[in-house]
C-alpha cells in the first residue's frame, strides 16, 4: 500500500457474507484467512465478498478512484468511484471525522455466484491519483 501524499490505511476482508445489522452495523459471515481450499478443482459456491475499509484524507481524495477485484492480472469486478457526486460518496458508506479530516470509505465486492478455482490468487486493487492499495491475496486450493 502506497500513498503520494497523506496516511491512506486500508484492509479487506475475503468472507462469504457481508451483512447489515440492526443499528447500522455490518457483520461478516466465514471469513478467510489468505486460503479457501475447496473440495474439487472447481466448485460454484453461492457468494464470496472482498470487503475493502479505507480511512484517507477528505482533502487529498481527489475527484475519482477506480477499485478492482483482480483474479491475477484478469479482472473479475470493477468500480469507478466519483467523489465528485454525493450520491456516491453515500451509497458508497463515506463518513468523514471532522476532527481529524480523513473520510472512510466501504467498498464491498460481491461475486454471485462465485465459481472458484484451484489456483486463483483474489486482490483489491484501489487507484486514485493520489493514493494506491493493494490488498493481501486470498489464495484457492484444492482441499487435503
Amino acid at each position: 500500500m502506497t500513498s503520494k501524499v497523506g496516511p491512506l490505511t486500508a484492509f479487506t476482508l475475503f468472507c462469504d457474507d457481508l451483512r447489515q445489522e440492526a443499528g447500522g452495523k455490518l457483520s461478516a459471515m466465514g471469513i478467510y484467512h489468505g486460503v479457501m481450499a475447496i473440495p474439487a478443482q472447481g466448485v460454484l459456491l453461492p457468494k464470496l465478498v472482498a470487503w475493502t475499509v479505507f480511512k484517507l484524507p477528505v482533502s487529498q481524495m481527489g475527484a475519482g478512484a477506480t477499485v478492482l477485484l483482480q483474479d491475477k492480472d484478469r479482472v473479475l469486478s470493477s468500480a469507478t468511484l466519483d467523489f465528485t457526486l454525493s450520491e456516491q460518496l453515500s451509497v458508497n458508506g463515506s463518513s468523514a471525522d471532522p476532527a481529524d479530516g480523513l473520510a472512510m470509505l466501504n467498498i464491498p465486492f460481491e461475486l454471485t455466484p462465485f465459481q472458484a478455482q484451484v489456483g486463483m490468487a483474489i486482490r483489491v486493487v484501489f487507484e486514485s491519483p493520489n493514493f494506491h492499495y493493494e490488498s493481501d491475496v486470498l489464495h484457492i486450493v484444492k482441499a487435503v
